[in-house]
């Protein structure tokens, strides 16, 4: 049993149920709960290694030669890696990033950010942003409510959604450029947000 085997076997149960429980990833590993137990201390841990074993999977991120191809980069890679393990999402948003490996994945863009002149109080902030942002286009365009009524009286929202159709790689470049445009804009006012 070794973390990598956990986490995998993590991503592969939330991939198909939408939950980690901790007997049932026993049961998926072939282990007794007790020699899960054994490597891990509960459930928020397992999920901590799964988005571990996640991060490590995306390309490494490398020292950027710019800020903007830093939040490009891992706006794109989250937005893919997100993407193809859509269930496990509401799992990460609510448990909190623990190891250290998971936070040594952001390095480059902390530093890219640094370097382009951002504030440091803003760098957690814009990270954040773009960790949100993937989230949001990994899960795509919610089903819009339509009716006849709405049709009538909410003639620009009916446009809106007669007009408009999801591509995750379109949604994803309208994604990069909109945040790095106001990124570009907060970085170029220093006394903004």
């Amino acid at each position: 049993m070794s973390a990598t085997r956990i986490a995998d076997g993590a991503i592969e149960l939330v991939d198909r149920t939408g939950d980690i429980q901790m007997v049932q990833l026993a049961r998926h590993l072939g282990v007794a709960p007790s020699s899960l137990y054994s490597h891990v201390t509960g459930r928020a841990k397992v999920i901590d290694l799964a988005r571990l074993r996640m991060l490590e999977r995306m390309e490494p991120l490398g020292p950027a030669h710019d800020w903007r191809e830093a939040v490009a980069n891992l706006l794109r890679q989250l937005t893919t890696l997100y993407a193809r393990h859509r269930r496990i999402l509401p799992l990460l948003s609510t448990t909190a990033v623990a190891c250290n490996r998971s936070i040594a994945v952001y390095e480059p863009m902390f530093a890219a950010l640094i370097e382009g002149g951002f504030r440091l109080d803003q760098l957690r902030l814009v990270v954040a942003m773009v960790e949100f942002q993937a989230f949001g286009l990994a899960q795509g365009l919610p089903a819009p409510a339509m009716s006849d009524h709405i049709r009538k009286t909410l003639p620009a929202y009916t446009a809106s959604v007669d007009h408009s159709s999801y591509d995750l790689a379109t949604a994803t470049e309208f994604s990069v450029a909109m945040v790095i445009g106001g990124l570009e804009a907060i970085r170029t006012h220093p006394g903004g947000p």
